[in-house]
């Protein structure tokens, strides 16, 4: 599980003495009243109520200021500055611009008109401007720094960093550049020069929760959780509600397995901040890991409220809705995640984004959740264009390579599953990529590519039950009875209560026609779990043909198999059988046909639907089935084929 590792950076602030503040307003508004254009009242006012977070009130006087006093750059810069603040932005671009025109030599000016543009996410335009600004007060440390900051939110942390240096060399106690640096030094992945910024920082002050932030959001990246928490901590005892800290404690509690700590951090953080989309994505991760399904759904569809672009929890919603059922709402989810990763993606414009973590990052996630959503809807074609999506657009994802051969496979396309199989080992070489390759390869009934593979895995791993189960069924398929029981009777000595071997024995007994022997492992796995699907299929089949009054419970338990997994080809192909011996041959012939379309390499289903053709005189018809069948090594096939012939 991965969550939202917070790692934004506020700067502090001066206390505000707001009653001396509301003095100043009523002594400057007295002012006023009898003198309006007393230029220092007038300045003082509006300075005030911008203090006072009401740039609404600040912009009459300060407008009153500009037209007593229209040389007055103070003014100005004041006015543009509470136009910006209440959301009249063409308005303090005018007034900015105008100014620059006829001072153009003014850094405070342009420092204004760079804050304008920073407000507005117009970086370039920030960068220039402050560079100006700086360039006209070059020993300005302050300008600098600001400088720096927009370089560094414009992901260019070279300029960033040379910028705070230089910021730094002009006044080497300025606390924010310190904390910015060292930021800026760990997002280019310099974690040694990073933390000794931070910890000098740590180390002159006792009042700078940022740097003690940073530093522990370093330590987290690199896996020292223990203490990436003390200095979390550090930040919550200087700044009580720090936000990212309270999220980030969750993340580390997460780290360590503690799921319902995690959970009770996620809350202080949106009970700290409400709007703080991450903490509620990070509250939803939580509640699915608590196995709290209804509750995580909540949680990220509130995450979605704020943040409707971020397809991190569209993702995770998608796959909740899925599990409920609730198809259509699945479908949509997973359709807004990869817009909102395309949308992402565009607005990178090429340049390498600092994402927030709960964005699910390039990768296959909402791709292969839409697949999932088509398949689970029957739409077999819809999911494999889906992942041939994903895969062009991520050819080196090795998830989005398995995710498509798992397609391919259902649309019994087995050369192109082979073909994604194969690279995503190239990608990926790990156990189990051999293993869904060795697999992709048995369903095609190519042992001399399937056996090599899971031999690899088993010798590296000896104990590799997948491997070794996977390596029985393709002996079983191949008719090599005698590997398989061997290899079953062992696992069976390690573990006689092995249900995965007991299915494969009791079916091995049934093929090599030993019922007797293969009853008490079949009944035992069937009763003790209905979810082989397998053995309790074989079960109930032995039983009919054992005594063919039981086709009616053959029949019953077959489609109590099917309605829960529709594409069990052992069931369809039984069912079938069934059907035929109580009369019913059009359906029987569906349900062998059925059998076939999940798996064309289903060679009793051919030879089973060769004898209903020719026992409806369907002499053509049986002679493709018995060829289809014979040319899968089926013997009884081979011998149907001469006497038809």
């Amino acid at each position: 599980m991965k969550l939202a590792l917070t790692i934004a950076l506020t700067l502090g602030q001066q206390p505000v003495d707001q009653d001396a503040l509301k003095r100043t307003v009523d002594v400057e508004s007295a002012t006023v009243a009898t003198s309006p254009d007393d230029t220092e009242a007038l300045y003082r006012l509006g300075l005030a109520h911008l203090s006072l977070n009401q740039p609404g009130k600040a912009i009459k006087p300060l407008e009153q200021l500009v037209k007593a006093d229209p040389e007055s750059l103070d003014g100005k810069i004041l006015l543009a500055r509470a136009y910006r603040a209440a959301g009249e932005v063409e308005k303090a671009k005018t007034l900015l611009d105008n100014a620059i025109l006829e001072v153009p030599e003014d850094s405070s000016l342009r420092a204004e008109r760079a804050h304008l543009a920073r407000a507005t996410v117009d970086l370039p335009g920030a960068v220039a401007n402050f560079k100006k600004a700086s360039e006209l007060s070059p020993d300005d440390a302050d300008l600098l720094f600001n400088l720096g900051e927009a370089q560094q939110a414009g992901r260019n942390l070279e300029q960033a960093i040379a910028t705070y240096k230089k910021a730094l060399q002009l006044k080497p106690d300025l606390t924010q550049a310190r904390v910015n640096l060292g930021k800026a030094l760990a997002e280019k992945g310099l974690y040694a020069e990073a933390k000794e910024m931070l910890a000098q920082v740590n180390k002159d002050t006792l009042v700078d929760g940022e740097a003690h932030y940073n530093l522990g959001v370093i330590f987290m990246r690199e896996g020292s959780v223990a203490q990436a928490v003390k200095e979390f901590e550090r930040t919550l005892a200087i700044t009580p509600k720090h936000v990212q800290a309270l999220n980030n404690l969750g993340v580390a509690a997460d780290a360590r397995g503690e799921s319902k700590k995690a959970l009770e951090w996620f809350k202080k953080a949106t009970a700290a901040d409400p709007t703080f989309a991450e903490a509620w994505f990070n509250t939803g991760m939580s509640h699915m890991a608590l196995k709290q399904e209804a509750l995580a759904t909540r949680a990220f569809e509130q995450a979605l409220k704020l943040e409707p672009s971020s397809n991190g929890p569209y993702v995770k919603l998608g796959g909740l809705y899925l599990k409920q059922g609730k198809k259509d709402r699945a479908l949509e989810a997973f359709k807004k995640a990869i817009a909102a990763t395309e949308e992402e993606e565009k607005k990178a414009g090429g340049f390498l984004q600092l994402r927030k973590l709960n964005d699910t990052r390039r990768n296959s996630d909402a791709y292969r959740g839409l697949a999932l959503t088509y398949l689970s809807m029957g739409k077999v074609d819809d999911a494999v264009a889906t992942l041939k999506t994903a895969v062009q657009k991520m050819p080196k994802d090795a998830s989005a390579r398995e995710a498509l051969g798992d397609a391919l496979l259902a649309q019994n396309d087995f050369d192109g599953a082979i073909a994604q199989f194969t690279e995503r080992l190239a990608l990926e070489p790990n156990t189990d990529a051999r293993l869904d390759l060795a697999r992709a390869w048995a369903r095609k009934r190519v042992a001399k590519q399937a056996e090599p593979l899971f031999r690899e895995v088993l010798k590296a791993e000896p104990d590799n039950r997948e491997a070794r189960m996977g390596l029985v069924d393709l002996w079983l398929n191949m008719g090599r009875y005698a590997d398989a029981e061997t290899s079953l009777k062992e696992a069976l000595k390690a573990d006689a209560n092995d249900v995965q071997a007991l299915a494969r024995l009791g079916i091995l007994k049934s093929r090599m026609g030993r019922p007797n022997e293969a009853l008490e492992p079949l009944e035992k796995v069937a009763t003790s779990n209905p979810l082989m699907f397998d053995a309790r299929a074989e079960y109930a089949f032995l039983l009919f043909r054992g005594d063919p009054t039981n086709a009616d419970r053959c029949i019953a338990t077959m489609t109590d198999i099917l309605t829960s997994e529709p594409r069990q080809p052992l069931a369809l192909n039984y069912l079938g059988a069934c059907l035929y011996t109580k009369g019913n041959t059009a359906r029987a012939e569906e349900s062998f046909k059925a059998a076939l379309n999940v798996d064309p390499n289903f060679a009793a289903a051919h030879f089973n639907l060769g004898q209903l053709y020719e026992a409806a005189g369907k002499k053509d018809l049986a002679k493709k089935s018995y060829e289809a069948a014979a040319a899968l090594d089926h013997v009884e096939a081979r011998d149907a084929l001469k006497q038809l012939k």
